[in-house]
This record gives structure tokens, C-alpha cells and sequence, in this order.
């Protein structure tokens, strides 16, 4: 999940965690993760994407599009 997406999950996520045993924060803490951007999540969560899978490229999805499309140049 992308750093955009989980900060907006992260106010419903907060209590759940803490209602379940499974988070203890104080008041500061959870001020904190509340108060926490999108990309600081990204960079934070960077070493759990690589081990939970790596980057997904979609590079062959592009390179058909552009073979597709006739680019006009300025020597033709």
C-alpha cells in the first residue's frame, strides 16, 4: 500500500490497533503517527516492501504502447 493511501487509513487503523491489543501508543505517540506524511510513511516502510515482494514494474505494459504508436520525427 502506498504511503498516499495508508496515511489515510492510518486514524481508522490507530484505534482498532490499540482497541485489540496489538499497538500500545501514549497520547504523544499517537499524535505523531497522526501527524505523519504520505512520503515519510513511504520512506519509512521502504525496507518492508523490498523483503515482502520488491517493486513491480510494468515496463512491458509501456513498451508495447509505444511500438504501437507512430512517434513523427524530424527526419522523416
Amino acid at each position: 500500500m502506498c504511503g498516499k493511501r495508508l496515511k489515510v487509513m492510518i486514524p481508522i487503523l490507530l484505534p482498532a490497533l490499540e482497541q485489540h491489543g496489538r499497538l500500545q501508543l501514549g497520547q504523544a505517540g499517537g499524535d505523531r503517527v497522526l501527524a505523519i506524511s504520505g512520503a515519510t510513511v513511504d520512506r519509512l516502510l521502504v525496507d518492508v516492501k523490498i523483503a515482502a515482494g520488491g517493486r513491480r514494474r510494468r515496463g512491458g505494459f509501456y513498451s508495447a504502447i509505444r511500438r504501437e504508436v507512430p512517434i513523427r520525427t524530424f527526419t522523416d
